[in-house]
This record gives C-alpha cells, sequence and structure tokens, in this order.
C-alpha cells in the first residue's frame, strides 16, 4: 500500500518504522526538516517537507495514488484538515489522531465526521485508557485484550515463585479452560509448546473465554487482592479519560488524583466530581505516605514524564502496593518498570500502532496486537474457503515452532485446539506468531 503519515512526533515516527518495515510504501510529511532527516536515515520511507494539511503539498506526493492518510501530528484541527483535504483528492480511507474529547463527545451538534472525510479517529489517551481500565478489572494482569467480540480473552500474568505454575512444563498442567499462547523471558517472546518450562519472572499470555477467568486462581494458587482505592498520579488527558471510565461502574471505587498543577487541580475537581483531587508532588514520598497506600490499593501513575512515573511507582511498590501500573512512553523502559515491580507498563503509542496495522492487513484479518516485546504478535484471523489450514488437522500441518493456534471459534462454540482440531472457512481463529512468520500466517488463511 501507499501510505501518507502527516507528522514525526513518536507516534507518527512508530508507525512510519512498523509500517515501512511490513513492506508498504511510506511517505511522511512533516514541517521539520531536521527530524525528517532522522527518519530518512532509519527508516525506509520517503519525507516531505511541508505542511500536511495543504493540499499543494499533497499534490507534491501525487495524494490520487495513495490508499491511507494518517494524520497523526499534535494539533487535532491540523489532522482533521489533512484527512478532509485528502478525501477530496480521492483517499481512500482517512485516519486522523483526536486527542481533545470536546471533539470526539456525544454532542448533538458536533459535526459528523465521515461526512467531512474522516473515516477513523484515533485518541491514543483514549486507548491507554481503556486498556488501564480493563487491568483494573482483573488483579495482577499484566496485559489484558479482548477477541471475538469480547468471548474471548487474553490474560498476561507474571509468574512468581509462590504460583503453583512456577517450574512447571506446560504440558503438565491442567490447562482445559485456557491455552498458554506466548512467554516472555527477558526481552524475548517464545511461542511455547507442551516441553516448555514456566519460570520465575516470566510473562505468559493465557487464552481462554472470557466467562472462564473467574477459575484463573484454581491454576495459579494465589489469592486475588481486591482493591479500595484507585490512586493515580497525574491529572493528564489519559487520566482524565479513565476516572470517566471509573464513575461509569455500578460500583464505584474510591478514586483519588495527585496533581502537581494547581490550576489544573482545580480544573479537574470542577469538571470530574465523585472523586478527590490532591494538589501536591505524587514522586515525593510524604506526598504518597500522607495517602497511607498500602496493599489494598491500586496505583496508577500517568504524569507524561517516563522519569516521574518510574520513581512514583517505586516509591509505591516500596510501600507496599502490589497493583502498580505505569505509563510508559519508550518501549526500552518497559524492562526498567518490571525491574522495580510494576505490575504492568502501558505504552499509548504501541497501542496506536496496534489500531494502525489492522488497516492495512489482508481483509481476512480481523484482530492485531503487537506484543510488548516487538517480536511476536497476536492475530485474530478468517480462513478463506480452500485456504491451506482448512485442509489438514492441525497436526498434520506442520506448523513452525514460531507459529502457535491459541483458540477456534466454529458455529460460535470456543474450541481449545488440539492435534485433531480441523479448523474450517469462516471459524475465526486465534494465532500467536513470531514477527518474521506473520508472511505465512497469511499463506495459511489466505487462499492464493
Amino acid at each position: 500500500m501507499r501510505i501518507v503519515v502527516v507528522g514525526l512526533g513518536r507516534v507518527g515516527y512508530n508507525i512510519s518504522k512498523a509500517l515501512s518495515e511490513e513492506g508498504h510504501d511510506v511517505i511522511i510529511i512533516d514541517k521539520d526538516a531536521e527530524v525528517l532527516k532522522v527518519a530518512a536515515a532509519n527508516l525506509d520511507v520517503m519525507t516531505v517537507v511541508g505542511n500536511g494539511a495543504s493540499a499543494r503539498t499533497l499534490e507534491t506526493v501525487d495524494i490520487k495514488a495513495v490508499d491511507i492518510i494518517l494524520a497523526v501530528t499534535e494539533n487535532d484541527e491540523l489532522n482533521m484538515i489533512a484527512c478532509m483535504t485528502a478525501k477530496q483528492c480521492g483517499v481512500p480511507m482517512t485516519v486522523a489522531r483526536i486527542r481533545n474529547s470536546d471533539y470526539t463527545s456525544s454532542h448533538p451538534y458536533l459535526l459528523s465526521y465521515s461526512s467531512y472525510g474522516i473515516d477513523l479517529i484515533i485518541n491514543p489517551e483514549h486507548l491507554a485508557a481503556q486498556e488501564i481500565f480493563r487491568l483494573i478489572e482483573i488483579p495482577m494482569a499484566t496485559d489484558m485484550e479482548y477477541f471475538y467480540e469480547g468471548k474471548l480473552s487474553l490474560i498476561g500474568l507474571k509468574v512468581i515463585q509462590e504460583m503453583a505454575i512456577a517450574g512447571q512444563k506446560i504440558a503438565d498442567l491442567s490447562l482445559d479452560r485456557f491455552t498458554i499462547v506466548a512467554v516472555s523471558r527477558g526481552e524475548k517472546a517464545l511461542i511455547p509448546r507442551g516441553d516448555t518450562c514456566l519460570l520465575p519472572n516470566d510473562k505468559i499470555l493465557l487464552l481462554g473465554e472470557t466467562t472462564g477467568f473467574q477459575h484463573l486462581n484454581g491454576l495459579i494458587k494465589k489469592k486475588t487482592p481486591v482493591f479500595r482505592r484507585v490512586v493515580i498520579a497525574g491529572g493528564g488527558l489519559i487520566a482524565q479519560y479513565l476516572v470517566r471510565l471509573l464513575l461509569q461502574k455500578k460500583k464505584i471505587p474510591e478514586i483519588i488524583v495527585i496533581e502537581p498543577d494547581p490550576e489544573l487541580c482545580a480544573t479537574l475537581a470542577a469538571e470530574l466530581t465523585g472523586c478527590d483531587f490532591i494538589c501536591a508532588d505524587p514522586t515525593k514520598k510524604e506526598t504518597l505516605e500522607e495517602q497511607c497506600l498500602g496493599a489494598d490499593d491500586v496505583f496508577i501513575t500517568l504524569q507524561g514524564s517516563e522519569n516521574s512515573n518510574l520513581v512514583a511507582a517505586l516509591l509505591a511498590r516500596n510501600m507496599g502496593v502490589e497493583e502498580v501500573l505505569c505509563e510508559v512512553g519508550r518501549e526500552d523502559y518497559i524492562p526498567l518498570a518490571d525491574m522495580i515491580g510494576v505490575t504492568a507498563a502501558i505504552t499509548p503509542r504501541l497501542l496506536t500502532v496496534n489500531t494502525v496495522l489492522k488497516l492495512v492487513r489482508k481483509s481476512n484479518i480481523v484482530n492485531i496486537n503487537l506484543l510488548q516485546s516487538g517480536d511476536a504478535e497476536i492475530l485474530e484471523v478468517i480462513p478463506q474457503p480452500n485456504s491451506p489450514v482448512t485442509k489438514k488437522k492441525l497436526r498434520e500441518l506442520g506448523l513452525p515452532r514460531g507459529i502457535l493456534i491459541g483458540a477456534v471459534i466454529h458455529d460460535h462454540n470456543v474450541i481449545v485446539p488440539r492435534g485433531d482440531t480441523q479448523i474450517h472457512p469462516h471459524d475465526h481463529v486465534i494465532v500467536f506468531a513470531l514477527k518474521q512468520l506473520i508472511p505465512e500466517v497469511e499463506n495459511l488463511f489466505y487462499h492464493q
């Protein structure tokens, strides 16, 4: 595909990198010539200095031959205009990054985006808030994702010595309800087999029916904590979206937001009733000590700075908080967050890349998530008629070690796959694969 990315901030760079690595023809437009030089030196992309909302600039990249435009600058209005202009030029798919909730609420006077040429809105901060909300719902989870309209869940867990599964081979576990579909060991992702031994500090991904995760305690033999408070460090956009999600719960927990900016604190306190705001620095030990943090709290640090977030997370862990969620803007800081005891690291840019990748895959691939390690992917795939995967039982397919079938949904029934499982056309299949084997997955499920 020929894809134009407008804006080369962190989000734009990550999207451009992911798309160029998949072999797409990527053109980046940005006003800053210096940042474009960096991209041109490190990525297989074409760069153009200019205003991505300008029809003249878009004309220079032969916009009528473009398949998708992704406008992801820090300026919502520029992104909207870029998409509207591109749609006027005939671009089939336009995607705008819009962060301001004033533009995306359900107010009756708001513009209809589809009528004005915007096909999809991406909001990294809202995606991050949704991810955190899911993680709060499943204590101890490091990752949480839904498939097949929410009927299947993917749960990430960190293996600790106290768990019954620590030190055991997967083949020796009673996994009637779940499939262990990936193991992250250090910075490397493994697609496991029956002889894979689960070690302390491994991160595992379990796939199973959403209703079946009530039986998770029977597998890990560790008591699930019950939380009395949600304490949020930072009052930025992610925190604001998260508070709104929490306030919609039937049983609303006690919510405390710690924000050092007095003006922002006052504004949020007026807008978000139902939670407490404390104007203080959450990276200071005395601030957190005053809140008497402990094991029955969830601590979430969303300050927009890796350093501040990691300091606050470390302080909370030292005070006995077991469930610590931390925003990490840089993927290379995720291992550091793990070292200091963070339960789950949330990377908004990674969530955005996942959303974009869904647009550019073959039509029978309906969902995709890039694992945090970056070297494996999760796909929800619909096999086409006469595709290779439908012609043999699983044991006869000769799948390489880097590909694993995690679940099959046939006639609305969830099947935990075994060697004699037969996949049929139009089933929904959850597949885990190392990144270099994704083309092979596509060939298996796509009729040539």
